[in-house]
């Protein structure tokens, strides 16, 4: 390719073209020009940073097809659907189509007629012989899920690294919001970058305010609970519970009390998952009590309340759920309500794997020390903050 003024002046283009957008932010900019030149890239971008054009621009400007790791179908099922709707070529293979539906998108592949092809990592085993000497680019969303270190780690990850060598080295690009640096590290050396471009922006959302409390029983969290959604004047909000029983019980007594609440874990059918996530994000259900499995994929913009009855194991995985609020930008907020026995509960959630000790310990300062909420949850993830914040309970 020519020189980056001119792959700049395309990329633009295409943005404009295909996604109606004027410009493209600095480090959005940056990522694309790095990855349309072939160079690999790391980029770390916040909730609403704008990750997915960091790739889907690049795809439509390199000859082949670009291949996007995502982990999780309802992921893969909307960016296509968006994409689609702009007229993008883009398919998605996943083990909830029927092999017709399958065969349908491996012929448009191989007639060159896809852009962006979305796999899951368990599938690329027996897809790359297929997809030899026709990738031009390999995306990795959400590319924490590689990493020993990262709070959703997912063992297939792993493999990407061999799929990438075993097509000659293909330019990689790898996304996603929360990293520590060892997280940073771990996607780098697995994936085997070569001099990559490194982008990280601010973790830090300054429309996100941070409190905790702790409830002198389970009764008296579930009250406060209630009194912040019944708070709200307008907007959503998500109800984090540790295990499938207590987002059933929650949900229960919340209904009980007036809240139109419903559960949402991984142990209720596919079907009933994909309905609830429908309602909620139309709006149709403003009150989710939920396990971790309401994660990656949350993309609703008036989230105005999360609340944890509870203590996840790690920062970054606190960071992820209670990230869910505000992404259109206004004021939010994140509440913590913890017992004793929560600390005991997190310490076997967490498992033996390698951040797990330093995890507990920060999650431990981040409930019950006299520091600023917001600087424990940066200052893990690798970034400090000077100062008060002025937006979490310690500071105001």
């Amino acid at each position: 390719m020519s020189s980056h003024s001119s792959i700049r002046t395309r990329a633009e283009a295409v943005l404009q073209n295909v996604w109606g957008y004027g410009a493209l932010r600095p480090m959005q900019r940056r990522a694309v020009v790095a990855a349309a030149a072939g160079r690999d890239v790391l980029a770390i971008l916040p909730t609403g940073g704008g990750k997915s054009l960091c790739f889907q621009i690049p795809a439509l400007m390199r000859s082949g097809v670009t291949v996007v790791v995502s982990p999780l179908v309802s992921l893969m099922q909307d960016q296509v659907g968006a994409l689609r709707k702009r007229g993008v070529p883009a398919v998605y293979l996943s083990s909830t189509q029927t092999s017709d539906m399958r065969r349908r998108a491996w012929r448009a592949v191989d007639r060159g007629a896809v852009r962006l092809l979305y796999l899951a990592p368990e599938r690329l085993p027996s897809a790359w012989r297929r997809l030899q000497g026709r990738v031009c680019l390999l995306a990795v969303d959400e590319a924490h899920c590689i990493s020993e270190w990262g709070h959703e780690f997912r063992p297939p990850y792993r493999a990407i690294g061999r799929f990438r060598a075993a097509l000659g080295g293909v330019p990689t690009i790898a996304v996603t919001a929360t990293a520590t640096p060892d997280t940073r590290s771990d996607i780098e050396r697995v994936l085997n970058l070569e001099r990559p471009v490194r982008l990280l922006m601010s973790f830090d959302r300054p429309n996100l305010r941070f409190a905790v409390r702790p409830a002198p029983s389970e009764g008296q969290r579930l009250r406060w609970a209630l009194e912040g959604i019944r708070a709200l004047a307008n907007g959503s909000s998500i109800v984090y519970v540790p295990t499938r029983d207590r987002a059933d019980g929650t949900a229960a007594v919340l209904r009980a009390w007036g809240c139109a609440a419903v559960p949402y874990h991984a142990g209720l059918p596919a079907s009933d998952r994909r309905r609830l996530l429908e309602d909620f994000l139309t709006g149709r259900a403003s009150t989710v009590v939920a396990t971790n499995a309401f994660g990656m994929g949350i993309d609703k913009p008036d989230v105005r309340l999360v609340v944890h009855l509870g203590v996840p194991p790690r920062p970054e995985a606190y960071y992820q759920e209670a990230g869910r609020a505000g992404r259109d930008g206004n004021v939010s907020d994140c509440h913590m309500y913890w017992r004793k026995s929560d600390l005991a509960l997190a310490e076997r959630l967490a498992g033996s794997s390698p951040g797990a000790a330093a995890g507990l310990e920060a999650m431990r300062g981040y409930v019950a020390r006299p520091r600023c909420r917001r600087a424990v949850l940066l200052g893990y993830l690798g970034e400090r903050v000077e100062g008060a914040c002025h937006g979490c309970d310690r500071c105001t």
